[in-house]
């Protein structure tokens, strides 16, 4: 890899919107590149050479460096992407850089606390009064040591911060079926759609492509990862 070409050295796949796992010659810089705080779940794999795991911590901060490539990482919409889609069937999930954020306390995950008063604050600030359920993308993690109660990160809004209300986001619909999403990535719900929603109630939660291809937005901890989580590039 060299700076005059801005181009990273994993494993893209040729296709129309490529995508590329964290694998090859720059995977160890890109891992490296995460402070302590946003690799938690996280490791790399001196063998294959390969980013192991996938948080939406790291999907947002691998943003920012993604994009000095003329790359990123996926958004809720990417997720729903047959190449993305490919990659996750049967073997990996794939997170997106977005949250959805449900009510201002997570009674069920108190790390998310701290995190969730930012977020309804930055919210406000973009849209005014927030009624139910939306979504966030454009930030970053920071480290933050006075955060002993939460992940020891800070959110902090990027100057692309968005926020889009949508009632489809509501934990109420959990569990129904989609087959083809919006131009957000949202379900178009349908009784015998070929996919599956995953939502919570309240709180705060992760937006992540499952390896049966059901979107889920109901896990708790947007720490937790296994060796079947992947983040990935697009260009």
């Amino acid at each position: 890899m060299t700076e005059e070409t801005k181009t990273l050295g994993i494993a893209w796949q040729s296709q129309e919107r490529v995508p590329g796992l964290i694998s090859g010659e720059d995977a160890l810089m890109i891992y490296n590149s995460l402070p302590d705080q946003a690799r938690v779940g996280l490791r790399y794999d001196e063998e294959t050479r390969t980013m192991v795991g996938s948080t939406p911590i790291a999907a947002a901060n691998l943003d920012s460096l993604a994009q000095k490539y003329g790359a990123r990482t996926p958004n809720l919409r990417d997720l729903s992407r047959p190449e993305i889609m490919r990659i996750a069937q049967g073997e990996y999930y794939i997170d997106s850089r977005n949250l959805v954020a449900r009510s201002r306390t997570d009674s069920a995950w108190g790390k998310n606390n701290s995190l969730l008063k930012t977020i309804y604050e930055l919210a406000e600030q973009k849209l005014g009064r927030i009624t139910g359920s939306f979504m966030i993308d454009g930030f970053n993690f920071v480290p933050n040591s006075e955060d002993t109660g939460g992940y020891g990160l800070s959110l902090v809004a990027k100057p692309d911060f968005d926020v889009v209300q949508d009632e489809r986001l509501d934990g109420e619909h959990n569990g129904k079926r989609f087959s083809e999403v919006d131009e957000l990535g949202l379900p178009k719900f349908y009784s015998n759609g070929s996919r599956m929603w995953y939502a919570k109630s309240e709180g705060l939660s992760r937006l992540y492509l499952d390896w049966d291809l059901g979107l889920n937005s109901s896990s708790n901890s947007l720490a937790y990862s296994n060796d079947y989580g992947r983040v990935v590039f697009l260009k």
